[in-house]
């Protein structure tokens, strides 16, 4: 139920000047960790050698935007993430002696860091057991995709889901507590984004903010336009004063934790994130918004964009109809998915397919063996996506709702002869042979439900039959969304159209991410979305 704004009014009330206790992190290796991470990143971004090169700068870039906005644990996979441009030597054979040298420098602090525990964590987990010691409320801001760093630090303090707040819908709706937890800066998109309303309209008294050293606040962070002009203070100080945040008068405690003595981190002082912010993108790119559909599924759009929905409210005005993603498309909406041009479209899920499993094991095995070596040989034969490892890290998921494969034909056709897979068959009910890969990319174009009314989705154009025909089929869909987060509707053999359209409800809108044109308007999983975030 959504809190009103006289409970809001009243929390203020009786909590006259609320606190921030910003816990800012000190690491010697960590810090040594990331300027050097930092340095080949902006060595490799710059150089460009490559079209893969980007996409390497991108990867890292991710990586340590993630360790300092998340309580992420140093085990194996992180150790293995740090040193994933490989052996030394091939490292200099490329870019030159000097990132080799930083490269070794990341290894070795990396290889430090493994052997203690995440100081953040041991903050984090300390922080949560005086809370439930003292018995206040209080509740941990984070990313569903964060969610299970903190069930993990809290293993044997088992959490439930109330103490999560995930999105602006979820802070909206929570009623007022004692104290919100929240890891990373504050910043209103992308990396740690958080609502601003956690300092212009608090739920708690209390937030205490874990950060490592040198990660600064949004300037703006906070702010609210229909505050007096004036009444906006910056939040991103660190000094033990007042801020005021929409005419809120907040006050901040800093706290240093851990090795502030280092030489090493007595220097940190650049901000990571607000750097790479700056960094030059790429040319065919542009900002989008997430659609998050489940756990590990999500679509980026372009900011602003038109999409097909439909509004499961009762008494809603329009139902079916395109939304602005900025202005009137919302959570717990459902993003239509049209899938026409096929029948017999099967079940809800994919299925692994007769020729799938095939070409996505054989994949996976040139993964292993050497994705690098694999994604440039693919680029010399003509697939020229500049997120090329990414894209193969996506075809090698299982299916899901679709069979995760190459957008083009030509693409995949390349794939599956670069993956030894170029025998033809003979089919019982074809009278002459054809191409393995055809075959294959009919089952995809089965499952995708491929002739999606061409042009369809890149021009976000649903034709006026369609929408017709949902209108018709409200009572349907209506029935169905009470019941599903995703199902599919059929669509009437005596209406002219084939195939299905599939519903997904949208689980979590989120700004703050730079895409490359050729990767929007298509499903993909949330930890190859991670790259694009900024």
């Amino acid at each position: 139920m959504t809190v009103t704004a006289s409970q809001v009014f009243s929390f203020l009330e009786q909590h006259i000047t609320p606190s921030i206790e910003r816990r800012e992190i000190y690491s010697g290796p960590f810090s040594t960790l990331r300027k050097c991470i930092r340095s080949i990143v902006l060595k490799v971004h710059d150089q460009g050698d490559g079209d893969d090169a980007q996409e390497i700068a991108e990867s890292l870039r991710a990586k340590l935007s993630a360790l300092l906005t998340d309580p992420v644990p140093f085990d194996e996979i992180f150790l293995n993430s740090v040193c994933a441009l490989g052996e030394s030597d091939a490292v200099e054979a490329r870019w030159g002696h000097e990132v080799r040298v930083v490269y070794d420098q990341a290894r070795n602090a990396a290889s430090i860091l493994h052997t203690i525990e995440n100081p953040l964590i041991a903050e984090v987990r300390n922080a949560v057991l005086r809370l439930r010691a003292t018995g206040v409320t209080w509740k941990i801001y984070c990313h569903r995709r964060s969610r299970h760093y903190f069930e993990s630090i809290l293993e044997h303090e088992p959490t439930t889901d109330n103490v999560f707040l995930h999105s602006v819908t979820d802070y909206r709706d929570a009623e007022p507590f004692a104290v919100l937890v929240k890891v990373g800066p504050f910043r209103s998109r992308g990396w740690s984004s958080t609502p601003d309303s956690v300092l212009s309209a608090p739920r708690s008294a209390r937030i205490i903010q874990f950060v490592w050293s040198g990660c600064g606040d949004d300037d703006d962070f906070g702010y609210d336009p229909v505050a007096a002009i004036g009444a906006h203070v910056s939040a991103s100080g660190s000094s033990n004063r007042g801020a005021k945040s929409a005419g809120i008068q907040w006050n901040r405690i800093l706290i240093k934790v851990g090795d502030t003595k280092s030489s090493d981190t007595i220097t940190d002082d650049i901000d990571d994130l607000k750097l790479f912010r700056t960094l030059e993108k790429p040319t065919h790119a542009r900002h989008a918004t997430l659609l998050e559909l489940d756990d590990s599924d999500g679509v980026l759009y372009p900011r602003n964009a038109q999409v097909p929905t439909f509004d499961p409210t009762p008494n809603s005005e329009a139902p079916i109809g395109h939304r602005q993603i900025s202005e009137a498309l919302f959570e717990g909406m459902y993003l239509i998915w049209p899938l026409l041009g096929t029948t017999d479209l099967g079940t809800l899920h994919a299925g692994e397919g007769r020729y799938s499993p095939i070409w996505k094991g054989r994949l996976r095995e040139e993964m292993r063996r050497d994705a690098i070596d694999f994604a440039r040989r693919l680029r010399t034969a003509g697939i020229d996506l500049r997120n090329l490892h990414s894209c193969l890290t996506q075809w090698c998921r299982p299916p899901t709702t679709v069979i995760h494969a190459p957008q083009q034909r030509l693409h995949f056709e390349i794939l599956v002869k670069a993956l030894g897979i170029d025998h033809d068959v003979t089919t019982s009910t074809a009278p002459r042979r054809r191409p393995w890969w055809q075959l294959a990319w009919s089952e995809i174009g089965h499952a995708r439900g491929e002739a999606i009314q061409t042009g369809m989705q890149e021009h976000e154009i649903v034709d006026e039959q369609l929408f017709a025909i949902l209108t018709d089929l409200l009572p349907e869909i209506s029935r169905r969304a009470s019941e599903c987060s995703i199902f599919e509707v059929s669509m009437p053999t005596a209406r002219g159209l084939q195939g299905a359209v599939r519903f997904f409800k949208i689980r979590a809108i989120e700004e703050g991410f730079f895409v490359p044109d050729t990767m929007l308007r298509t499903i993909y999983d949330l930890t190859t979305v991670e790259q694009w975030r900024v």
